[in-house]
Order: C-alpha cells, then structure tokens, then sequence
C-alpha cells in the first residue's frame, strides 16, 4: 500500500482540471484519429436578415423577419415591415449552393415561405 501522507486526495478542483486538460487535448488535435471539421471559405456566402432579438418589435416584424433573407445589407435595411420597425440588421452565412438557390435571377430579396 502506498504512504497516505503524500498522496493527494481527489477534490472536485482536481477532476475539473483533469477532465479538462484531456477535452483540450481532443479539441488540440492532439490525439491520432481526431480532426476538427475543415470550412471551405469559398463555398460559404454572406447573407442578411432583420433581427428583433434584444428588443421590443411587432409581431408583423417577427413575422416578416422570420421569413426574409437578403442578399445585400442594403436591401435588408431598405425593407422593414412597417415605418416604426426598430429590427436591425444582422449578418448570416450560408452554403453557396443555398445562396444560389435563393437568389437565382439577380433577387436581392427571398421569402422563404415560397423559397423552402
């Protein structure tokens, strides 16, 4: 049996640190086998939607803005759903092939409850 004195007792501190160094280790790369999903960059396209999040908006705006992606920031700011909707603008990313889907022919505007 080893010597009590000197071993160090098992705190919840010490299992946190252990279980992280070895989710660290994993998400490193430093285990054989392990790798982390590669994005091509230049299949993802930049899109645009109006976001109530954070705020106090309409429901027509929560309606309007759950359906509408952009394909440029100035057409997202030039279509709000009333003279008063205080949305803003965020950006979103998607594939390329879903961007060509939704804004075939030049559209600068989809509405997806017709583009699904």
């Amino acid at each position: 049996m080893g010597d009590r004195k000197n071993s160090r007792p098992i705190t919840r501190r010490r299992i946190l640190s252990v279980g992280g160094a070895i989710v660290l280790t994993h998400a490193v790369g430093c285990v054989p086998g392990f790798q982390l999903p590669i994005v091509n960059p230049l299949q993802s396209r930049a899109a645009f939607r109006r976001s109530g999040r954070g705020g106090h908006v309409s429901n027509a705006a929560k309606m309007h803005n759950a359906n509408r992606v952009y394909a440029t920031q100035a057409a997202a700011l030039s279509d709000p759903a009333h003279p008063g909707d205080r949305s803003k603008v965020v950006r979103i990313t998607l594939s390329g092939q879903r961007h060509a889907e939704l804004f075939n022919n030049d559209n600068l505007i989809a509405d997806l409850r017709w583009n699904a």
